[in-house]
């Protein structure tokens, strides 16, 4: 079948690991772009070896590196390097997450990269960036959202204490920031009369601050005096329970009345107090509505308030996520048929495109799967490649 994905054509070149990298060059493989996944021989990606796995694959693994081929090159070899070199010189994007000045040590640094390879989009994700006082520290998920406010944005409003957000959106989110801005140097390369690439940098740390700061920081971003106080809509979040589960409504975000006649109290949509909600009345407001909530079932209580036009959702626990009508409508979780681990179900890419549609890829390669083939096309022989692995350079 012709591939007539938008990326169509392009390389990419991932020698990244875990999460941030990985879920990237997906996209661009979820994109249409052919993507070659390289880990060490000695040394799977971590995602292989965490969470649930059947026939030795693992959901995360599969999740993060869908769509892509694989081979395993120790890259601190001279043999290994000069392979790496190769496959960088044959790329249009080289994708790296390893401290800033690590990637020189398996043959890929960027100068060098770039310097061979005219057109090449060189992308680099670290924890900080590539200067300043903590550049060379090692950086994790929970450490950037620390420092980025998530931590402290998720302060419970009742008892003030802390937590994490109990996923990694940090990674995620560097991913797709990446992502974007290999989009944006791709397109770059297209209007240069010379077809010259780029290097492009993306800190975990500045992809969460400017995630971060549109909303959360609506209260700490004009620096003289405000107006007068402000109210911001977070604080007011809240679940509400129900007899056989839980639902989220907003009030601040809803016309009042809709929400007292949905909830059979139209005397409160005609008393003055809460003719307008703000800082003085919400959370007295949502008091009242979690009242009477609890006493309905899920079922009724999102009926009565569609009914009335009053946006609400169900707290959906993470097994039933592929049963939402809206998912089922539009097949947002499909089940794949992935050898050898079987039906496996992922989530599709956001974007639908009318005339360059993603690709809906199915499978994840297994440890230096494609090794042999990869290198085949290189110009390797079949007795090189044997030497390579008896010497440990490629599995």
């Amino acid at each position: 079948m012709t591939n007539s994905a938008p990326l169509a054509g392009v390389k990419v070149l991932d020698v990244s690991s875990v999460l941030s990298g990985p879920l990237s060059t997906m996209l661009l493989a979820d994109l249409g772009a052919d993507v070659i996944k390289v880990e060490p021989p000695d040394a799977p990606d971590f995602t292989r070896g965490v969470g649930e796995a059947r026939n030795e694959m693992t959901a995360y693994f599969y999740n993060t590196n869908r769509g892509k081929r694989a081979i395993a090159v120790d890259g601190r070899h001279h043999l290994g390097r000069k392979i790496l070199q190769q496959l960088a010189d044959q790329s249009d994007v080289v994708v790296q997450n390893m401290r800033p000045g690590k990637a020189a040590g398996i043959g890929l640094d960027p100068d060098q990269c770039m310097e061979r390879n005219k057109s090449l989009i060189y992308a680099s994700i670290s924890g900080y960036g590539g200067d300043g006082p903590m550049a060379g520290e090692p950086v994790y998920d929970y450490v950037i959202q620390a420092v980025t406010g998530m931590v402290d944005a998720q302060r419970d409003p009742v008892t003030d204490t802390l937590d994490l957000t109990r996923h990694f959106p940090a990674d995620k989110i560097t991913a797709h920031a990446l992502a974007e801005s290999i989009l944006a140097a791709l397109f770059a390369r297209e209007r240069d009369p010379q077809g010259r690439g780029q290097h492009v940098e993306v800190s975990m740390h500045e992809a969460n601050l400017a995630f971060m700061w549109p909303d959360s920081m609506m209260q700490h971003s004009i620096t003289q005096d405000a107006d007068g106080p402000s109210l911001y809509p977070a604080d007011y979040y809240r679940v509400y329970p129900t007899r056989n589960g839980a639902i989220v409504v907003m009030p601040l975000m809803t016309p009042p009345a809709g929400i007292c006649y949905a909830i059979g109290r139209p005397d409160l949509a005609a008393n003055p107090r809460f003719a307008e909600l703000d800082s003085e009345n919400l959370h007295e407001f949502q008091d009242i509505l979690a009242n009477h909530i609890s006493e309905l079932t899920n079922e009724e209580a999102l009926a009565a308030f569609r009914e009335h036009d009053v946006p609400v959702g169900p707290v959906l626990p993470r097994d039933e996520l592929h049963l939402h009508p809206q998912a089922v409508a539009r097949n947002s979780a499909p089940e794949h048929r992935d050898a050898p681990m079987g039906p496996i179900r992922s989530a599709r890419p956001a974007w639908r495109m009318s005339g360059t549609p993603e690709l809906v890829n199915e499978g994840a390669p297994l440890f230096g799967e494609h090794t042999e083939v990869v290198l085949t096309d290189l110009g390797y022989s079949a007795q090189e490649i044997s030497e390579l692995r008896q010497e440990g350079v490629v599995a």
